[in-house]
């Protein structure tokens, strides 16, 4: 079933959410979540509901918030910047793929463990998407990466020898510092790979 997209100027605990919602489920893109004593009664209400909730890495305190929803069981995710904070969004990486406590998932974290594979590339990208954002066009979008891969061993970039290439496809190529996201892309990958192929 395709999930409806909402982008709300608001924080979690003040979004008035609808019982119509009940028949498609939707996903979210919040500026944030909000005071954690109004979301104790919320959560019956979410989960009935079938939401999924996007934070933005930009701001700090949605790392934590993140982490909250997803305790509650509450599926969450976090949308990637370049302006993310590379040490949160580790640590973030960590609690969604090794936390031994049960949470809900965390995209994109979710969504590169499980379709993870050394034969292909994997463009988290997806997670984002519109379900309209047809079959092709992400075929479209995946050439276009290959080919953009290709032309980084011709040019002498940092992204040419960055190990986590296979799931970040370059998309902060336009950082003048790369070395913070290169060691989160490089650790994201190691950790997938130990958990799907090692352990």
């Amino acid at each position: 079933m395709k999930h409806k997209r909402l982008r709300i100027k608001q924080v979690i605990t003040k979004i008035a959410f609808k019982e119509e919602w009940q028949e498609i489920p939707h996903v979210i893109y919040a500026d944030g979540l909000g005071a954690v004593r109004d979301l104790t009664g919320l959560v019956p209400v979410v989960k009935k509901l079938n939401l999924k909730f996007f934070l933005d890495s930009a701001k700090r305190e949605n790392y934590d918030a993140i982490q909250i929803l997803s305790s509650l069981g509450i599926y969450s995710g976090i949308v990637i910047h370049e302006n993310a904070d590379w040490e949160r969004l580790t640590d973030l990486m960590y609690y969604a793929l090794c936390g031994k406590v049960a949470h809900a998932p965390i995209e994109p974290f979710q969504y590169v463990y499980e379709t993870y594979n050394r034969n292909r590339l994997v463009d988290y990208g997806t997670v984002y998407m519109d379900e309209t954002f047809s079959t092709e066009n992400r075929r479209e979008a995946t050439g276009y990466h290959r080919v953009h891969w290709q032309r980084f061993f011709y040019e002498p970039t940092p992204c040419a020898a960055c190990e986590g290439w296979r799931i970040c496809l370059g998309k902060y190529e336009k950082l003048k510092d790369k070395s913070r996201c290169q060691k989160f892309m490089a650790e994201w990958l190691n950790v997938v790979e130990d958990l799907k192929f090692k352990i």
